[in-house]
């Protein structure tokens, strides 16, 4: 097997493997040691946690990684590897059983093969009769060298070691005022065991930034000069090369006449001093982010429908089971660690305190939300037992998982708080409830004034709800902002080629691939921002209104306004809800945690996400009032507590696909879930019906993106696009 791979893929100068992989990389070395054509090439191996072979001592110089923490490949294994190499080197690492990544590793890596490269190179000149000489080269290959040779006496370079065949052929652009492309540009060709029956390995080899620019056209050109197989190439391959150069001579003098000026700073550097990408990260301009965050509400406002393109975000497992995760965001003491108490109805309770950060580090935990139940639609609700419990108003309880950040304070962005740290957390979440402390007696710190009017000190929940989004914003656009440099560099060598124009894309939609994010899905909220790809000619706006529509598309936002069942809080509930409509909920989680606390001692039955409550008759007078006072203050005016209502509409922003598995389309007789038998997170939690029921087993899926450009790559995103 690996004979034939050299010889299709071939040669190689060095091999690397990994674990059982490293087996496969000895193998290679002891055929190299007894000099089998194939892997004469072979100058150097590295392995990384790799088991010893059992192979002779070998002479090609090694390179070693292990670990003593790894539980799967022994450092005393690694070590009887590496014994069987003369020349080896060897590095211990932390990782385990894994590549190395950290920075030293990597130099040590980049050192090791300079050493390598520098034993070899400059690579000493042959002759075609030394090709004639090597018993190795078969003849069809002698008979092409000998052809160049004659064909490109002047600008051929055969090297040594004969085997296998490497050459170049300096490629001439005639007319040329740029005498340096000329000396600079060639083509390489490496020629496999078995050239012709497989193909050459060519590449260009150039200096020169005009022919760097146009070497994806250029070398495009080249390969569909390939003759096929059986059949040599290097002549058809070389001409198409020189022909391609001598039809685009005039972009490459004014490439060449722009390389030129390298040497010191262009005038665009000039004029880049003072920009709005090199500033410090905590200037920006207020009044273009206001605009910003305008216009994005107007493209993509929060009380309007998601389109299904907002289910792509944050993975690729279309078709499979989505285990959705809610992040709960706000200032210290709003009231998260309250409502994910609530939301979770975990034994474990997270710690609650009147005081800020009282959560530090993140809490995760399964939750239930309200998902709507086919069998409300299909006349079935006697018949249907959902596998995980009923909820009110016939949806049916479905599990999710919600984390719980610590507050987030203004300023998070550039460190203040627990700054990056807290908006780190986020990054696995598929959508956000903001928790807002909706009597508005606490500041922006999350300090409580008490119910006084009129201090100043306490916030307005409206404001709160702008400054939230505000910190998630700043820190993308920062981040973004500071590689900035990157993309106008693409987008500069764009300018100089039609086939580089999605260089420019390719890299300012990779910079929100860190939120989980794909990158098509970058391209499609550029898309509706209705912005063209002109980079060079963009101001601090446009990469406003990028990041504030990728943020309402990421992470979409639903507001907890909490602390509904205080006396100030109905007033700000009214206008916050003016504003954002069905994107605002008015919680109570105190109200839902003491409900779930009185249900466990069996003082009285609720049901989650209603207003009905039931007393038992052994309830004591103090839980009568309290339910009594919930009724008037939360339940009747508006309709619940809120905690499973706010979760429900974070998911359902999302749009996801509800699927319900059946035997047959005739009885809907549920097929077991497969969570269910196992304990999984599907199925795991208690409670969970079992046995035959119609409906009972439901999934929750991202749908499979069918829009033009949902599932396109980059390139040919952006050619649709123009």
């Amino acid at each position: 097997v690996l004979e034939e791979a050299v010889a299709h893929l071939g040669p190689f100068d060095g091999v690397l493997g990994f674990s059982e992989g490293g087996l496969a990389a000895q193998l290679a070395c002891d055929l190299a040691e007894e000099d089998a054509p194939s892997f004469a090439s072979l100058r150097f191996c590295i392995l990384v946690a790799s088991p010893p072979l059992g192979m002779r001592p070998s002479r090609i110089r090694s390179l070693h990684f292990a670990s003593s923490k790894d539980t799967v490949v022994s450092i005393e294994d690694s070590k009887r590897c590496a014994s069987q190499f003369s020349d080896a080197d060897w590095v211990e690492h932390e990782g385990g059983h894994g590549v190395p990544h950290r920075s030293e590793d990597v130099r040590l890596l980049a050192t090791f093969l300079e050493k390598c490269r520098d034993d070899w190179l400059p690579l000493q000149q042959a002759s075609a009769e030394d090709i004639e000489q090597e018993t190795r080269i078969n003849q069809e290959q002698k008979d092409e060298v000998e052809t160049l040779s004659a064909m490109f006496a002047e600008e051929l370079t055969i090297f040594q070691p004969t085997y296998p065949v490497r050459l170049a052929i300096k490629l001439d652009v005639p007319g040329s005022d740029a005498a340096s492309v000329a000396e600079a540009a060639a083509l390489r060709f490496v020629f496999p065991p078995l050239y012709p029956q497989a193909p050459c390995v060519c590449d260009l080899d150039t200096e020169s930034l005009a022919l760097q620019v146009h070497r994806r056209e250029l070398m495009e050109a080249v390969e569909a000069a390939r003759e096929p197989l059986g059949f040599p190439s290097v002549t058809a391959m070389v001409q198409e090369a020189q022909q391609w150069i001598e039809e685009h001579q005039g972009q490459l003098k004014a490439g060449e006449a722009g390389d030129s000026a390298q040497g010191g700073p262009s005038e665009d550097e000039d004029a880049d001093e003072g920009a709005w990408w090199l500033v410090e990260e905590a200037e920006v301009d207020e009044k273009l982010l206001l605009a910003a965050e305008k216009k994005a509400s107007e493209l993509l406002p929060d009380k309007a429908e998601k389109s299904a393109w907002a289910r792509q975000c944050g993975a690729g497992s279309y078709g499979k089971p989505w285990t959705f995760t809610v992040g709960l965001v706000g200032k210290p003491s709003a009231g998260k660690s309250t409502l994910f108490n609530a939301g979770t109805r975990s034994e474990k309770e997270a710690a609650m305190a009147p005081h800020p950060f009282t959560t530090i580090d993140p809490n995760v935990e399964p939750g239930w939300f309200a998902a709507p139940c086919p069998s409300v639609a299909l006349k079935c609700q006697d018949e249907c037992e959902p596998e995980h419990g009923r909820a009110d108003h016939g949806r049916r309880r479905f599990p999710l998982l919600v984390k719980d950040v610590a507050g987030l304070v203004p300023g998070a962005y550039l460190g203040r708080g627990r700054g990056n740290a807290f908006l780190n957390d986020l990054v696995d979440a598929d959508s956000l409830v903001h928790v807002v402390d909706a009597s508005g007696r606490s500041d922006a710190e999350g300090v409580d004034h008490g119910a006084s009017k009129g201090s100043g000190k306490a916030s307005d929940p409206l404001e709160e709800i702008g400054w939230v989004r505000r910190e998630i914003h700043m820190w993308i656009f920062s981040n973004v902002r500071a590689k900035w440099d990157t993309v106008r560099r693409k987008a500069k060598l764009a300018r100089q080629s039609v086939s580089l124009q999605t260089l420019a894309a390719e890299r300012l939609f990779a910079l929100f691939t860190g939120y989980h994010a794909s990158q098509q899905l970058a391209a499609q909220v550029y898309e509706a921002t209705g912005h063209r790809l002109d980079i060079l000619n963009w101001g601090e706006f446009d990469l406003h209104l990028l990041v504030a529509c990728f943020l309402r598309v990421r992470f979409p936002i639903v507001v907890a306004l909490n602390k509904a069942d205080t006396s100030e809080a109905t007033e700000h509930i009214a206008r916050v809800q003016a504003v954002l409509e069905n994107a605002a909920v008015p919680v109570s989680a105190r109200s839902e945690l003491w409900l779930l606390q009185q249900q466990r001692k069996g003082h009285l039955s609720y049901l989650e996400g209603g207003n009905s409550v039931t007393l038992a008759e052994t309830a004591p007078v103090e839980v009568k009032e309290q339910v009594e006072m919930l009724k008037q203050r939360v339940l009747e005016p508006y309709g619940n507590t809120g905690v499973m209502e706010v979760l429900s509409r974070a998911v359902l922003q999302r749009s996801p696909v509800f699927c319900c598995p059946v035997l047959d389309f005739s009885s809907l007789e549920s097929l077991p879930s497969v969570a269910s038998t196992s304990g999984g997170y599907a199925g795991g939690y208690a409670g969970a019906t079992k046995g035959k029921s119609k409906l009972a087993t439901m999934l929750m899926l991202r749908f499979m993106p069918r829009s033009r450009t949902s599932n396109c790559s980059v390139a040919t995103w952006f050619g649709q696009r123009c």
